[in-house]
């Protein structure tokens, strides 16, 4: 990835991004110099699953592609990163490895923001940080629930492939596995 110098975020990206629609412009213009711009060509990997993890990643222009090891060469798309998206968001709040692998689908232009700064956020805007928190809360839930239909989807189409069929009813009237 290439840093890209002297290049200052653009505050229209950040205004369609919607870990941010609740901030004012103010807030915005405060924002925009702790991004870091990062021109990554098509290919390239930005982390690797089991790699730590310490930084969001804003997609300007682009595409990102989430994906997650299977098994030897086998890697499941999870997701697809479009302008105005975010990914990394974990970083930001642990020190635990990264849980996927984003790979640039299509040359793009990234804004990255580190824990660090997003900490410091916290210490000197708390009301912006308290924002961006609630925003990533309601997000964080959009997205679990995408996750919990994927593996429903995924255990039922492996007890499908199985053979599995339903026997004795148990729990709450259905069979659990």
């Amino acid at each position: 990835m290439n840093c890209v110098p002297n290049m200052p975020p653009a505050p229209d990206i950040l205004n369609k991004v919607v870990l941010f629609q609740d901030l004012d412009a103010d807030s915005l213009a405060t924002l925009a110099p702790l991004l870091i711009a990062k021109k990554v060509n098509a290919g390239a990997v930005i982390f690797r699953e089991l790699d730590e993890s310490d930084a969001l990643y804003i997609v300007e222009r682009g595409s990102v592609v989430i994906s997650k090891h299977v098994s030897g060469d086998v890697d499941m798309v999870l997701t697809r990163f479009r302008p105005g998206d975010f990914f990394g968001e974990m970083g930001l709040f642990d020190n635990g490895l990264r849980s996927a692998t984003a790979n640039v689908e299509v040359d793009s232009l990234l804004w990255r923001l580190d824990r660090g700064v997003f900490h410091d956020i916290f210490s000197h805007h708390p009301e912006m940080a308290a924002k961006i928190c609630y925003r990533l809360v309601t997000i964080f839930i959009q997205r679990l629930r995408v996750t919990n239909e994927q593996t429903r989807d995924a255990i039922r189409w492996g007890l499908e492939a199985t053979g599995y069929s339903s026997g004795s009813q148990s729990l709450f009237g259905r069979k659990s596995t």
